[in-house]
């Protein structure tokens, strides 16, 4: 409008117009500046994401399920693929439901060593009935690596049975070394281990949190017969170097945390490009959200600096890192937490998992050291008289055993037997106790599990 045109309009009209055109201004002013953010948050992210696969790690399904593939020995898929099936098959689950370990039979009694014990006939039975699957766990498991099963990828709508399943091949090696404990059966005790290790092994490589979480739980199992084993003293020398040998494998924790980084990334990408992906966890009226996806990018690539070699140092650095995520996840504007819908939605409990870890790698490091200690006893007839005199034997390399904190496990003889203790890492300012604490003083059962791996009696050889 020209300047005669608006001298003749009357200034009510001229006040009219003005007062409708500011919103239009505004309204288009604020449609530019959003649209121009999230066009230069596109452009960065297809960068990011580019840098990303140049790396070789994944984006997407389909390159999550390359790059698993890559990782796994596929040599055995198939017979590992029907072992996992049949643990789920009717005949197996209905087999399982009155044995201990695998199932849950009525009135269960443990055993007591040096008493009957009450389930003893089932579980003979049970055993001779799967001896030939319990054979083809043991052939596959004995030399493993991580085996690749079938999966398809659909962002956090994707399916894990093979994964859930390999916990209950755990269960049934567990069932089959705690007979061979009471039958004193000791070539079967060490084989029921190398298996069972072997069994945690072939998940090892799973790039998702789910997926460790259950190697780790799987190793745990592994870890407590071990223990049964080493304070009963039922493992040669030979068998020793070789279950130590095994352990020391799965000392690498740095390898399994950077791949659950890249599995996670990943499938939250693939989820902030369609959010319905997420199921009924997804918000509605939502389209892709890029510059949610630029912010999970940024947490992830602080989870990926954080440092794995010193164990105190990670559980410090990893705890750090979720209490950063949720200040900047909650304490920011509205813009921000609009920003960070899905992020919220899909970043991982990293204290948690961290804690996991840790608990996981401490399990592994005192399981060595006693192994350690009973070598030691079965070389030189006596016990070492410290942990200093034990690791400064050149011939026996245990790796990592040091737990978090200031100080070492604990370790004492008295009346002829060994005893090492440690703890459940709960915060970074854990350390070990002066004296082992003994679970059976500990008032509710909850506590008295939590401490019962921690304390280590081993009993004399002669």
């Amino acid at each position: 409008m020209s300047k005669e045109a608006r001298k003749k309009l009357p200034k009510k009209y001229l006040a009219a117009i003005i007062l409708l055109g500011l919103p239009l201004l505004t309204c288009g002013g604020c449609l530019t500046w959003w649209f121009g953010r999230n066009e230069i948050a596109r452009r960065e992210l297809e960068q990011q994401r580019s840098d990303l696969k140049l790396r070789g790690l994944p984006i997407d399904n389909q390159s999550l399920s390359d790059f698993r593939k890559e990782r796994m020995d596929q040599q055995h898929s198939k017979r590992w693929m029907a072992i996992l099936k049949q643990v789920e098959s009717k005949e197996f689950v209905g087999s399982c439901a009155q044995i201990p370990v695998v199932g849950q039979p009525e009135n269960e009694t443990p055993f007591v060593p040096g008493q009957p014990y009450a389930h003893d006939a089932e579980v003979a039975e049970f055993l001779k009935q799967w001896e030939s699957l319990r054979a083809e766990i043991h052939e596959i498991t004995k030399d493993s690596q991580a085996i690749w099963t079938e999966i398809e990828f659909n962002s956090f709508n994707t399916l894990l049975p093979y994964v859930q399943n390999s916990r209950t091949v755990t269960r049934l090696l567990a069932l089959e070394c705690e007979d061979a404990i009471r039958r004193d059966d000791r070539d079967q005790v060490f084989h029921s281990l190398i298996a069972m290790i072997g069994a945690a092994r072939t998940l090892e490589s799973e790039p998702l949190i789910i997926s460790q979480l259950v190697h780790i739980a799987m190793l745990s199992t592994a870890q407590q017969k071990v223990k049964q084993a080493v304070e009963l003293n039922l493992l040669n020398e030979p068998q020793l170097l070789e279950i130590l040998k095994q352990l020391k494998s799965q000392d690498d924790f740095d390898a399994k945390f950077r791949l659950t980084i890249a599995g996670e990334r990943a499938m939250s990408q693939t989820a902030f490009d369609d959010p319905s992906q997420l199921g009924n966890e997804a918000p509605k009226y939502i389209g892709a959200r890029t510059i949610d996806a630029l912010a999970s990018l940024a947490m992830l690539g602080k989870a990926e600096s954080i440092e794995t070699e010193d164990l105190s140092e990670f559980f410090s650095q990893v705890k750090q890192l979720e209490s950063d995520m949720q200040a900047d996840l909650t304490q920011g504007g509205m813009l921000r937490r609009f920003d960070t819908i899905l992020t919220r939605l899909t970043t991982p409990a990293w204290g948690a998992y961290g804690n996991t870890i840790v608990r996981s790698a401490m399990e592994n490091r005192i399981a060595k050291l006693a192994i350690g200690v009973r070598i030691f006893e079965l070389r030189n007839g006596r016990w070492p008289n410290s942990l200093d005199e034990l690791t400064s034997d050149a011939k026996l390399d245990m790796g990592p055993i040091a737990p978090i904190g200031t100080e070492p496990f604990g370790y004492t003889t008295s009346d002829q037997t060994a005893v090492l203790w440690g703890f459940p890492p709960q915060n970074v300012n854990d350390r070990t106790p002066k004296a082992p604490v003994d679970p059976a003083t500990l008032p509710s059962e909850s506590e008295k599990e939590l401490w019962e791996y921690w304390s280590w009696k081993l009993q004399p050889s002669k």
